[in-house]
């Protein structure tokens, strides 16, 4: 997720528009390096020929080596446009040209696009659709359960109805707002003799609220926190989590906002902080860093 929120960082400064493109039957592409064998399906045996099998000539869904045979059938393609794969994160792909940069992020059988030109990504999106079956999805306005709005002033990344569907699951869809995501100076600790409660149900909402940091920030360090009791949570444990779903509540439509600057050189600024031994069990330090691109939060 770090590369998606850096590709449209980068769109947002430099006053790039972000495109979307959907694969249809991504996997059905790809292009088998061994010989693989099913049995015949239901519906389909040859009468007198039960005990055959047939020989695939491509992959199908649910194939082990279906994902990976895409990926190999997608990077060639992209290879053969004039695209480079980044080094370090192998799902952006980059390519230079006289008319400036166009860059695609990809993510299964999604892919973004951006670049400085129009005609070069319109092109792209012809030579795509050549290629493969597509749909040409317009501006990215949703992307892996974030809404994205792309203004002539920003780029705005939300996980509105995300936080809504987590809220209504967790059974506080009309709960009271706090307002902030954790009680001044609590101390929980692992060895608490408060009573056990769900573990199943405990992990799954925090999972969930995981989730829900990568446009949200300003939960991060509770959601570190809480995460630290999942092999055996209690009701303190969980008391400090309904609280924060408390918080998101009143905050649902908070999230990244990526203003858009044509001038001024790209900086990659960090911060960082700790504590001091706040870890009531172990004595360790809790730290944070936070990274932006301009004035974009990153990672």
């Amino acid at each position: 997720m770090e590369s998606v929120r850096l590709l449209l960082a980068l769109a947002a400064v430099r006053c790039w528009k972000v495109h979307h493109l959907d694969m249809k039957s991504a996997f059905l592409n790809g292009e088998l390096a061994e010989d693989v064998y099913v049995q015949q399906p239901l519906g389909f045996v040859i009468a007198g020929e039960e005990h055959r099998v047939l020989c695939l000539r491509k992959a199908l869904y649910g194939l082990r080596q279906a994902p990976h045979a895409w990926n190999i059938k997608l990077d060639a393609s992209l290879a053969s446009l004039g695209f480079t794969k980044c080094a370090t994160e192998h799902a952006l792909y980059t390519r230079r040209s006289k008319g400036g940069l166009v860059i695609v992020g990809v993510y299964v059988d999604d892919l973004i696009v951006t670049g400085a030109e129009q005609r070069d990504i319109d092109a792209f999106k012809e030579k795509m659709k050549s290629m493969f079956r597509m749909s040409d999805l317009g501006l990215l306005t949703y992307y892996l359960g974030i809404e994205v709005e792309q203004t002539g002033n920003a780029i705005t990344l939300r996980q509105s109805a995300y936080a809504r569907k987590l809220l209504e699951r967790s059974g506080l869809g009309e709960c009271r707002a706090c307002q902030t995501p954790m009680e001044e100076k609590v101390k929980l600790s692992k060895d608490s003799t408060a009573p056990l409660v769900d573990a199943t149900s405990y992990r799954s909402i925090v999972g969930a609220l995981r989730y829900l940091m990568h446009t949200r920030p300003d939960i991060g360090f509770v959601v570190g926190y809480v995460s630290r009791f999942m092999a055996e949570p209690r009701e303190d444990h969980l008391a400090a989590v309904k609280h924060l779903l408390r918080y998101v509540a009143g905050t649902r439509d908070y999230g990244l906002v990526y203003p858009r600057r044509s001038r001024g050189e790209l900086e990659l600024i960090g911060f960082s902080d700790s504590d001091m031994a706040g870890d009531v069990d172990g004595r360790r330090s809790t730290t944070g860093v936070l990274f932006f691109l301009g004035a974009c939060p990153i990672s």
